[in-house]
Formats: C-alpha cells, sequence, structure tokens
C-alpha cells in the first residue's frame, strides 16, 4: 500500500496525497504545490514540510486503499489501562494550580492495543460519516500512521485573514443544560480564549464570537470562534504554528518555557505518542489550514494507540476527569467502528 496523506477540506471534500513524500524544511514558493505540514508535539522536526508526489481532492477515501477500498478493517485486541500514574500526575498538577504557579495544564493518558488482523488505514472508510464539525485527517508512512476526526482547527489563514477557536469544556450531550451554566467548565474554556485573543492582539485587530457549544452527537464542548486580519503580509507559516501551538486547550496556561517542558514531561512520563495533539495540516491553492491531532488512532506496525486528554484547572476532580478520559476515547471508538 502507497504512504498517503489527507485532509477535509470542506463537507464531503478531502485533499489527498500519495507518496513518497519529500520532507523539507519550508513551504513551497509555488501557491498551486500542495504540501502536508505534519509535526511532532514538541515541534522538533526539522522538515516538517511533506510533499507528495501526487495531489488530488476525492469525496470518497477509499481511493487510497487497495482493489477499490477492499482492504480489512483493523480488529483491535485493548488491553485497558491503568490509573496510578495519572493520578500522580494529577495530584502534582493540581499543587501547581493551588499554588498559582499554573492555572491549568493538560495530561494525556494512552489506552494501548494489538493489531490482530486486518490494516488500520482502512479506518478511513469510516470518515465518510463524519459530522460536518469535524475534521477528518490522517497519514500513513510504511508501518505507521494516524487517523482521526477532530472538531479542533489550530488556525487556517486564507488570504490575510486568520481563524481560530477556543475549543475547551466538555460533557455527554445528555448533560448539555448543566453543561452550559458549569463554572468550572466555563472557566477553563474562557482561559484558553483569553490567551488566543491576547496572542492574536499582536497581529491585528482580533473579532471574537460569543461562547456557544458544539454538538458533536454523544458529546458536547464550548467553542467560541475567533479571527484577525494580519497587518503584515508575506506570514511565516511556520513562526504563526509556533506562535499558536499548543493552545492552552491541549496545553499549559501561562504558556511559560517551564510550563511547557513540565508538559512534555508528564507526556514522557505516560509514553504519549508524539503526534498526539500535534499540528497537522495542508498548503493547497495559496491557503493553509492545520488542525489540532487530537480524536485519533496511532499506529506503529501491530501496536495502537488511543490517547485522550483532559483540562485540569482550579476545583477539577479525578472521578469526574478520568469520566471525561474515557468519554472521549469511545467517542473515537464509535467514530471509527472500533
Amino acid at each position: 500500500m502507497e504512504d498517503f496523506a489527507f485532509i477535509k477540506i470542506s463537507p464531503g471534500h478531502f485533499l489527498c496525497g500519495l507518496g513518497p513524500f519529500e520532507a523539507v524544511e519550508n513551504p513551497p514558493d509555488n501557491p498551486d504545490q500542495v504540501a502536508f505540514y505534519r509535526n511532532n508535539f514538541e515541534l522538533s522536526d526539522q522538515r516538517p514540510w511533506k510533499m507528495p508526489s501526487q495531489s488530488f481532492t476525492a469525496g470518497d477515501l477509499r481511493v487510497l486503499l487497495r482493489e477499490n477500498g477492499s482492504t480489512p478493517l483493523p480488529e483491535i485486541a485493548w488491553s485497558g489501562l491503568g490509573d496510578e500514574n495519572v493520578r500522580e500526575i494529577f495530584d502534582e498538577i493540581l499543587m501547581k494550580i493551588e499554588s498559582g504557579e499554573l492555572e491549568k495544564s493538560v495530561p494525556v493518558l494512552t489506552e494501548r492495543g494489538i493489531l490482530h488482523r486486518g490494516e488500520p488505514a482502512a479506518l478511513v472508510k469510516a470518515l465518510a460519516g463524519i459530522p460536518d464539525e469535524t475534521w477528518g485527517y490522517g497519514f500513513r508512512q510504511d508501518q505507521k500512521g494516524m487517523i482521526g476526526a477532530t472538531p479542533e482547527q489550530l488556525f487556517s489563514l486564507n488570504d490575510d485573514w486568520l481563524e481560530t477557536m477556543a475549543l475547551a469544556g466538555t460533557a455527554p450531550r445528555h448533560e448539555a443544560e448543566d453543561f452550559s451554566t458549569d463554572q468550572k467548565e466555563i472557566r477553563e474554556h474562557e482561559l484558553v480564549a483569553d490567551y488566543l485573543e491576547a496572542k492574536l492582539s499582536t497581529l491585528g485587530q482580533v473579532e471574537r464570537e460569543c461562547r456557544g457549544i458544539l454538538d458533536l452527537g454523544s458529546i458536547v464542548h464550548f467553542i467560541t470562534r475567533i479571527r484577525v486580519r494580519l497587518e503584515k503580509e508575506g506570514a511565516d507559516l511556520g513562526q504563526l504554528v509556533k506562535l499558536m501551538h499548543p493552545t492552552p486547550a491541549l496545553g499549559a496556561c501561562p504558556r511559560g518555557e517551564g510550563a511547557l517542558s513540565k508538559l512534555v514531561e508528564y507526556r514522557h512520563r505516560m509514553s504519549v505518542p508524539d503526534e498526539f495533539g500535534a499540528p497537522f495540516g495542508a498548503l493547497y491553492q495559496g491557503r493553509f489550514m492545520s488542525l489540532v491531532a487530537i480524536r485519533n488512532v496511532i499506529w506503529d506496525g501491530r501496536d495502537v494507540f488511543l490517547p485522550s486528554g483532559v483540562g485540569l484547572v482550579r476545583g477539577s476532580r479525578f472521578d469526574r476527569e478520568w469520566r471525561e478520559l474515557a468519554l472521549k476515547r469511545n467517542c473515537v471508538k464509535s467514530l471509527l467502528g472500533i
């Protein structure tokens, strides 16, 4: 099977690229050249732009598979997870929040599984029915890959308009009425929205919409859409990614070097895949769109990973956050049929 990458660019339409891919340091100057942006969470890949040998748009991702999509779906035996390390990290973060050192941090827990048979890349078949509010994306390279459907865009850039969103605060859909007035969830969300507004104010005049609720069927989130018209022409996409990533929705607030390095340490202690929460995007027709790589399945050979993160703020309780972690993983399992 050929290496591939894809990203949803509009309802029912995906931008696809086939390998081999050339990894380069900077985006192409030619506006007609397609390039995918794929980095790790720490943004340490010095050649994050992946240039496909062939690119096209498609409404049916089965074109990426063998024999018109007959590739068998994966059968995964999930091995479960334990909470001992999570509880230790949870308590450590809450102590920093209580002392005023942090306002928010986002630990990640990963469920693991073993591939018994089938092909993980065949999960692209499940993305035909994803909600309009989510963005399918993924890649396959050799025996590794990632496929998911995220509700969160890091940012998009079209002409001089940069658009992004604060997406934080989570609840099961049946609790949506109580969720709308939940002060802990509102506080978590507003931390992210305020941070983004402050960051973007250095680029131009910011326009911020009112907080709303994004309904994804089994799960709901608070969402605030934010945009800014860039005052300077010729934006450096790599620098914009570094400015935006990670937002407090999946990072730490305040976002100092110490807080980020501690967050990375937590991820290493929990063996979180490097791709989870990282920027994933594409440059096409002079436009750039990047997603936050969450709600996904990641594989390396027969080893399969399903991570989920949770935002901790003052007032967070372990039992409630543990439930949210499971809610997010179950949402991915239901969406992808695993």
